[in-house]
């Protein structure tokens, strides 16, 4: 005979481990501070990308301009110049992402605890009857 509440939790279950299951397992394959200093390494190397990428599109959309004024500039102060925002942008980009990432690391645990929480009370269930 069935029980209703042994098949909800069955369902449940089934259903957590389809969609969040999957990404949960393999975030709590790592440690925390693995995970969230891979994540928020993978965040610099991104962050330089699209930092390179606004850079030369903020280059090349007055580039005329800057042909002619890369004369009259000092160089070594244009660089510094650069890399201090380079530095802003990436030190900002790795607190978010190490925020979002150490987030998302309890989140997981969370539901992964419920999950486990929910074999025992179904291992418990089979144990009554």
């Amino acid at each position: 005979m069935l029980n209703k509440e042994r098949v909800i939790l069955m369902t449940k279950m089934a259903s957590y481990e389809e969609n969040e299951g999957r990404k949960d397992r393999a975030v709590m394959s790592y440690f925390r501070g693995d995970y969230v200093w891979f994540q928020v390494l993978k965040s610099v190397v991104y962050g330089t990308i699209a930092f390179g990428i606004v850079f030369g599109m903020y280059i090349f959309y007055d580039f005329e301009v800057f042909m002619m004024d890369i004369y009259k500039m000092d160089l070594l102060e244009f660089g510094r110049s650069i890399l201090r925002k380079y530095l802003l942008a990436i030190g900002i980009y790795c607190i978010i992402s190490y925020a979002v990432y150490s987030y998302r690391y309890a989140k997981a645990r969370h539901s992964v605890r419920l999950y486990q929480n929910n074999l025992r009370k179904l291992g418990g269930m089979y144990d009554k009857t």
